[in-house]
């Protein structure tokens, strides 16, 4: 797959997301909507910032610190 269909498909599943985002949202699902942001995170992460083949660590920081922001937004 060449670079720009790879970041055209990244952009189509964050557009799903966000679709996805409003409407759970509109509903209620309040932790539905949590999920979903932590894959728009994992999306643009592996997809848009290309870590996919980085070191572990630069991989887990982005991707875990979506994860810390989401549970503090859960906790509060």
């Amino acid at each position: 797959m060449t670079v720009s269909r790879a970041l055209l498909l990244c952009w189509a599943l964050l557009v799903a997301l966000s679709i996805g985002t409003v409407l759970t949202g509109a509903a209620g699902l309040w932790l539905v909507v949590l999920l979903l942001a932590v894959a728009k995170g994992w999306v643009i992460a592996d997809g848009f910032m290309e870590l996919r083949h980085a070191p572990k660590l630069w991989r887990a920081a982005m991707l875990g610190w979506t994860v810390v922001i989401v549970g503090l937004i859960a906790i509060l």
